[in-house]
């Protein structure tokens, strides 16, 4: 993504910059100013040295304070730019991390229920470990959790939520019960993604 410089500029910054552009003009103007007023060295190859020097004073001391505040605005500006753009890549790349961590911790807690779920599909431990990874899965912001968390729910599993199975009922895992619910939009949505993906690529 392209970044605007302008767009991410605070009003109190770009108000900083214009006051100390104003003042980088003011020697400018008064060079201008004295010199259509004043300044009555000829520009002839007869000038001596004091008259030279004189005249390389004049234009030097007003340039060089114009070019000095000019320098200052450019390394305000670039300076908070850079600081900026880091800070937001840095965030970035904790957040990334952050969610590889998460999603870690969240294929080993699959990779349980999976284990407990051969061993004796649809027992009450298999079903524990689901309603907490449901409920993992509900409050994070990464959808791909709630599809991870689909792979392992069997049709024993599916039985067991919807109460069809003695004890198991659908009260005792809210989380779970939840999950499915939400899991099942996010499958349609891909599989009308999908389909105009294919329709797409027919079509060209």
């Amino acid at each position: 993504m392209r970044y605007n410089y302008l767009k991410e500029t605070p009003r109190w910054m770009i108000f900083l910059l214009l006051v100390v552009s104003l003042f980088a003009i003011v020697p400018i103007l008064n060079m201008i100013v004295i010199g259509y007023q004043n300044l009555t060295i000829s520009f002839s190859p007869r000038l001596d040295l004091t008259q030279l020097g004189q005249f390389g004073d004049f234009f030097g001391g007003h340039t060089s304070a114009f070019a000095g505040s000019l320098s200052l605005v450019v390394v305000l500006f670039f300076t908070f730019h850079q600081s900026k753009q880091q800070r937001v890549f840095f965030l970035s790349q904790q957040a990334d991390t952050l969610r590889t961590t998460d999603r870690q911790f969240f294929l080993e807690g699959i990779n349980l229920i999976t284990q407990w779920d051969i061993k004796a599909p649809g027992c009450d431990q298999c079903m524990r470990l689901l309603d907490y990874y449901g409920r993992l899965a509900l409050i994070s912001e990464d959808r791909e959790l709630l599809l991870l968390l689909n792979t392992v729910i069997t049709a024993k599993i599916r039985e067991n939520l919807e109460g069809k199975n003695g004890s198991f009922k659908v009260t005792n895992y809210p989380y779970a019960c939840e999950a499915i619910k939400k899991i099942r939009p996010l499958r349609e949505a891909d599989a009308r993604a999908q389909k105009a993906s294919k329709s797409k690529k027919v079509s060209t």
